[in-house]
């Protein structure tokens, strides 16, 4: 793999050169990385860090089976950064090396299996999932360098029916970070291995911690009922996703933009047991990869808030304060929206549902369009652009009515009042349904929308995709398909001053 000894007389060498490139900051020493390390790959080695078990205030009475598949033992993430150096981290074996240490102290009992037949006594399967893993280099000087990482991961609580509990995703709370002196190889992969471990330990605490603090596994905990035989199961019916042709967005080299920010809100699950919103988190997780990968956005300034993390108070944050605080002059902001809208009986207003919205108290508990255009229509951005996958009649498909209300008819084009750097686009008019896309797995208005990113709304091909392009792309697709599975209207609203329709997507 290397050889430290060959590469410290390599540094022989290279150290006159380090004057040069002193003067080229991070690509001088990226520079000195390349020819020092050598380009190909790498495996980053296996580095256990100790760390204390997470404090958790209350244990969950329940006993856990932590599923570890082979699949997810094995899990690896192969990066590559340029010139030409790949690096494989073991991060399946991270995971399961330090997960049961992590997640222990959150339940009663905890143990880790890889698959059916489970003991008698377990009350609750937990499947970790890798979400996302990120790396990158900082160099502060032309002999020192650091290395940083973040992970996402996604937990997923089922009973022993195979019924989904409680699904979370979880970021690292802070990123690691490891200095190494830039002349070896040995320390360089060393402290690679480092940050990494360390991730890993950090998210598993903070899923620990999440679990024990979720509504819906104390309520689950409150109403349990541990059946006399366990049903031998390998994995739960729900785990399966359905993957379609536009869950991976096209690789595209371009340049972030510091100054973009976007908010991503995927609800499909309700605190009130309202009707499920089918794929909503599945589409926000899609929409959240589109944006980073390909149009420019950089990770860290895209919040995506999935179920339980999209609280009313959640929205007040960031639409309130967040972005207030990080938006510039000339910047870009993207807001995406899927789950259930509602109207109010009593104003007509609409509103968006949060994760703890009740459509009978909705003035109280939801987050109305009109307080966020508002939030909005004060940001210094030079573009702003909202799409929303739901709908807002209250008559069926992703929108929810108070019990004993009416259905309304909404006219969101003349009751929309937008500021002039804002542009909506929204799945269906104000007296129709917004629908799902099946076989596709995505809201119909979300698959059409991706797809249409991703290359189907370059109408003129000029390599650019602009709002007048994606609407009139979409809509005719979303209308077909509405009428062929569903008998039903669905015609996407494109909402703006006419001089936002050429703001650029992509």
């Amino acid at each position: 793999m290397y050889d430290s000894g060959k590469e410290y007389r390599e540094l022989q060498v290279l150290h006159k050169m380090m004057c040069i490139m002193k003067k080229w900051g991070g690509l001088g020493m990226f520079l000195l990385l390349f020819l020092t390390v050598g380009c190909g790959h790498y495996d980053v080695p296996l580095v256990d860090v100790t760390a204390a078990p997470p404090e958790i205030i209350q244990k969950l009475p329940l006993n856990a089976a932590i599923l570890i598949s082979n699949e997810m033992e094995r899990y690896t993430f192969t990066g590559q950064t340029p010139p030409a150096q790949t690096f494989t981290f073991p991060l399946g074996q991270l995971v399961k090396n330090n997960i049961l240490n992590m997640l222990s102290p959150a339940f009663n009992k905890a143990m880790i299996v890889k698959g059916g037949p489970y003991p008698q006594d377990i009350d609750v399967i937990v499947i970790p999932k890798v979400d996302k893993f990120q790396y990158w280099f900082d160099n502060p000087s032309v002999t020192t360098g650091k290395i940083l990482a973040k992970i996402s991961i996604q937990i997923s609580v089922y009973d022993m029916k195979g019924m989904l509990v409680w699904k979370g995703s979880i970021s690292s709370p802070v990123v690691p970070e490891k200095t190494y002196p830039a002349y070896s190889g040995e320390e360089f992969f060393k402290a690679t291995g480092s940050v990494a471990a360390e991730s890993v330990i950090g998210v598993l605490g903070e899923a620990a911690k999440a679990m024990t603090s979720s509504r819906e596994i104390h309520a689950f905990v409150s109403s349990k009922e541990v059946p006399e035989t366990i049903a031998s199961i390998t994995a739960p019916k729900e785990f399966s996703i359905i993957k379609s042709d536009v869950d991976e967005p096209p690789a595209i080299l371009i340049k972030p933009d510091k100054n973009a920010y976007a908010i991503v809100i995927g609800i499909e699950q309700y605190r009130q047991q309202l009707p499920k919103a089918d794929f909503a988190a599945h589409d926000a997780k899609i929409i959240s990869a589109y944006l980073t990968k390909m149009m420019g956005y950089p990770e860290e300034n895209v919040i995506t808030l999935i179920n339980d993390r999209a609280l009313k108070s959640d929205m007040e944050k960031y639409f309130g304060r967040w972005l207030s605080n990080n938006v510039e002059k000339n910047g870009r902001v993207f807001i995406y929206y899927s789950g259930h809208g509602t109207p109010d009986p009593k104003t007509g207003g609409a509103y968006l549902v949060p994760y703890d919205g009740d459509p009978s108290f909705i003035a109280e508990t939801g987050y109305s369009l009109k307080r966020m255009y508002d939030a909005l229509g004060k940001l210094p951005a030079k573009e702003i652009i909202v799409a929303l996958d739901s709908c807002f009649s209250g008559a069926g498909g992703r929108s929810v009515l108070a019990k004993g209300a009416r259905p309304l008819v909404m006219n969101l084009q003349s009751d929309t009042v937008l500021s002039r750097n804002m542009t909506v686009l929204s799945a269906s008019a104000g007296d129709q349904i917004s629908s799902t896309y099946d076989d596709k797995g995505h809201g119909l208005f979300t698959y059409f929308l991706l797809k249409g990113v991703k290359g189907e709304a370059d109408l003129n091909e000029d390599g650019k995709i602009e709002v007048e392009e994606l609407y009139s792309y979409l809509k005719p697709q979303v209308q077909k398909i509405a009428r062929k599975l569903y008998n039903n209207e669905q015609s996407p609203q494109l909402i703006a001053p006419n001089k936002n329709k050429e703001i650029i997507i992509r």
